[in-house]
């Protein structure tokens, strides 16, 4: 069943998932799915909105998630428990954010919503060219307050919470070595030019100080967790690391594996971002690399006190025949783990 603009459905008071799909690659944008919830037609702060940084509110009634799916599509999904949402809460938008981009220029845009025992409903992303939000739709209660409906708005529209969250400073350079510090959370990206169609996974090898290691990587379902161990976490093209833990880490290593024909880092550049919750934003270029290598160590963590210690590898490591990328750059740095075809 497909929603167009101004239609609307009635759901029941129950668990609501909606699902946000789009293609990703080189010069492609990036986007994400957030909410909103409205109290009297407004947000009551930053803390209503819900989205890939922060993925649940406080109230429970709300959360995020976001997966990669096997074709590299990327897949925010979040659950909105009806039942559970505050009385002051009349309205939750559903919003597409674009970065890098009008969100024209993103293709497979896509958006349904999953409720238990009924048809899937589709909600019209269509004809979007310009601009780099839109409010998808909007699940709001009824003139009673009883019952809730789910409309298609398909509305560009320049929107923020009432209290924003803090704006970034400008990114500086990222030196050779520094340190990140708590609280909060550093998030790592990737943001690829060129690849000739190989997919580019950003991965992490973790070892915690109690001698726990493993990897986190799209592969075989591995995208870790950051309230528990690995305290690393992968979403979709993002890598975040929990700093409220920095004293569990013996050492972290971010790096990316190609995957696909013709892959090369001969044809990658790009830039890699570490954004911190607190202090500057850090950036820096990765040049191409050998075309022997198919894996590149981009960063080394390691604990420093109560902060981790942030030291710039760069470094393209050539792959031999028969040995994947992820064993080539466990060996690199010896990490010795034993891989399984799974992981691979």
């Amino acid at each position: 069943m497909l929603l167009r603009r101004g239609e609307s459905v009635r759901l029941p008071i129950a668990e609501v998932r909606l699902e946000f799909g789009r293609g990703t690659g080189p010069g492609i944008p990036r986007a994400d799915l957030c909410a909103l919830l409205l109290v009297g037609g407004a947000p009551r702060g930053a803390g209503d909105l819900v989205d890939a940084d922060v993925p649940g509110h406080e109230s429970g009634a709300v959360t995020h998630t976001r997966a990669t799916a096997a074709d590299g599509d990327v897949l925010d999904t979040l659950v909105l428990d009806l039942a559970s949402l505050e009385s002051a809460v009349t309205t939750v938008l559903v919003v597409i954010r674009a970065e890098g981009g009008p969100l024209g220029r993103i293709p497979g845009l896509r958006l349904r919503a999953l409720v238990e025992g009924a048809q899937p409903v589709r909600l019209d992303c269509g004809g979007v060219t310009g601009g780099r939000m839109l409010v998808v739709g909007e699940c709001y209660r009824d003139a009673a307050g009883e019952r809730w409906r789910l409309r298609a708005a398909a509305l560009t529209a320049p929107l923020m919470p009432a209290t924003p969250r803090p704006a970034r400073p400008t990114p500086v350079v990222l030196p050779p070595a520094g340190t990140c510090a708590g609280p909060g959370l550093l998030r790592i990206a990737f943001c690829a030019e060129g690849g000739g169609g190989a997919r580019i996974d950003l991965c992490a090898l973790f070892e915690l100080a109690d001698g726990r290691k493993g990897v986190v990587q799209p592969l075989g379902g591995a995208a870790g967790a950051l309230r528990l161990p690995p305290y690393v976490r992968l979403d979709g093209d993002r890598l975040t690391v929990n700093l409220d833990q920095a004293a569990r880490f013996r050492r972290v290593l971010v790096f990316l594996a190609l995957r696909g024909a013709g892959r090369s880092f001969a044809d990658v550049r790009g830039t890699v971002t570490v954004r911190p919750d607190h202090g500057p934003p850090q950036d820096f270029p990765l040049d191409p690399g050998d075309p022997a290598s198919t894996v590149c160590a981009l960063l080394l963590l390691t604990p420093e006190g109560d902060a981790l210690r942030v030291r710039r590898e760069a470094r393209h490591l050539a792959v031999r025949r028969g040995v994947s990328p992820q064993r080539t750059v466990d060996y690199a740095y010896g990490w010795g783990l034993v891989w399984t075809p799974a992981a691979l």
